[in-house]
């Protein structure tokens, strides 16, 4: 009996191992090598790609003549044995990203092929090695503010511009910016033209950030859109920084002299509560702000600036655009000669306009009611909130202040803080749904200018 076991332990042994074999044999021949479903190359419309076999990306660029919409595979070989859903003769769409399967057995890879005009960019551009010019690659114009004093008449311009691209004037040269100058950007068939226009302003030329609570600048709403549009082609050294770049670490605000936050009133909290830290640090290391409209909501608990870190006392309208039956502006009675107001016109009645009889307004308004508890009088408002008043409502009461200044001060030791000025007149808006014609349009420029130039001191 035991032999017959032994016998039969001995059978199994061989038949397992049999087995074990045929599965691996079995496992080796359908197996395909990693070679196996490579893109070796590639012809797109008579141009060659490049491959980047790790990222499994095929980029072609081709002449600015061709068309996009009807691009056709002339060659295109793979590994030994591999077909593609790409074949010879195989037309297509480029205007987007394609995929391309490669399949050998039953091992397959995907392919992301990406067809463009060739084309130029330019990456930075700098005069006298200290003014940076604002580069829009779409529109093909760079923009550069330098101070009144400078010698526009011999500047050296130095730029970077992508792999492959030639340029002239070449970088380094000295040039004549008395007027706007071509420079001539080429890439293989690529041959574009750049305008250069040096503007000389009396603005600050220290690093300045508009905020906002979207990624990019088309995201925002159409009011913090319009502002930050007007800052970023008018001020010098102005970058657009998201909230979530911030958060993220991507970005940071010790890199700026000031900040503007003009935010739409339907922001709140929003993002501005998980970046509140960051906020306060900034101003309490001397960054200075400009909060207007929505963005005056936020010297209370989130950025911890207002002394008793309230908002205004008094917020609403925002909600529907209505056309203006009269013109629309602030009082600045008693605060004159304060650097906000300079060289701006007033009505007989310390009065600025801001938007004249057709424009569209929503009405949006913080400002603080003095004689309100807790305040009750401007001393007790200015005791408890620690700003200073420089603007009132419409018609002047001085029981309303729609423009507060918070000047600097050790908060922390060691450290002097910024300065922060909020603007919650409903007269400060920037987009008008109308398109109205507005003479007072240079009163709220001026206003910005002055608030910036002044934030940077």
């Amino acid at each position: 009996m035991k032999s017959i076991t032994n016998i039969l332990y001995v059978f199994l042994l061989v038949a397992m191992t049999f087995a074990f074999q045929a599965c691996d044999n079995n496992n080796t021949s359908d197996m395909q090598l990693d070679g196996d479903t490579r893109i070796e190359t590639i012809k797109i419309n008579g141009f060659s790609g490049i491959i980047d076999q790790k990222a499994k990306v095929v980029s072609v660029n081709v002449s600015t003549d061709v068309d996009l919409e009807n691009l056709c595979i002339d060659e295109i070989t793979l590994s030994r044995g591999a077909t593609c859903d790409y074949p010879v003769g195989t037309k297509f769409d480029g205007t987007v990203p394609r995929s391309i399967k490669v399949v050998n057995g039953n091992v397959f890879s995907a392919y992301t092929v990406s067809v463009k005009h060739d084309n130029v960019e330019f990456l930075t551009f700098t005069l006298d090695g200290k003014y940076s010019g604002s580069i829009d690659n779409f529109a093909r114009t760079i923009q550069c503010f330098v101070p009144m004093e400078a010698n526009i008449k011999s500047m050296q311009a130095v730029f970077t511009v992508n792999d492959g691209t030639t340029v002239t004037p070449e970088s380094g040269s000295l040039i004549d910016f008395t007027q706007p100058v071509k420079f001539t950007a080429t890439l293989r068939t690529a041959v574009i033209e750049y305008t250069v226009t040096v503007v000389q302003d009396d603005m600050s030329q220290m690093p300045k950030a508009f905020i906002g609570n979207s990624y990019e600048i088309e995201g925002l709403g159409e009011e913090a859109k319009a502002a930050c549009r007007w800052m970023l082609e008018n001020v010098p050294n102005t970058r657009y920084v998201s909230i979530q770049d911030i958060i993220d670490g991507r970005a940071k605000l010790d890199d700026y002299k000031m900040v503007w936050c003009h935010f739409d009133w339907t922001d709140w909290p929003g993002q501005l509560w998980d970046s509140r830290d960051q906020f306060n640090s900034y101003w309490l290391r001397g960054g200075s702000i400009l909060a207007s409209r929505d963005g005056a909501r936020y010297i209370n608990d989130v950025w911890r600036i207002a002394r008793d870190q309230q908002s205004p006392n008094n917020m609403f309208g925002g909600d529907n655009y209505d056309t203006l039956a009269d013109d629309l502006g602030f009082t600045i009675t008693g605060h004159e000669s304060h650097p906000l107001y300079k060289d701006i016109e007033t009505e007989g009645d310390n009065r600025i306009l801001l938007l004249s009889k057709g424009c569209s307004n929503t009405n949006r308004t913080l400002q603080w009611n003095i004689d309100w508890d807790p305040y009750k009088t401007m001393e007790g408002w200015e005791e408890r909130t620690g700003a200073k008043a420089l603007g009132s409502s419409d018609y002047y009461d001085i029981n309303h202040v729609t423009v507060a200044e918070f000047e600097p001060y050790e908060a922390l030791k060691g450290f002097t803080s910024g300065r922060v000025i909020t603007i919650g007149t409903p007269a400060y808006e920037w987009y008008d749904k109308n398109n109205a014609e507005n003479p007072y349009r240079a009163n709220m420029i001026k206003l910005t200018k002055n608030a910036i130039n002044y934030l940077c001191q």
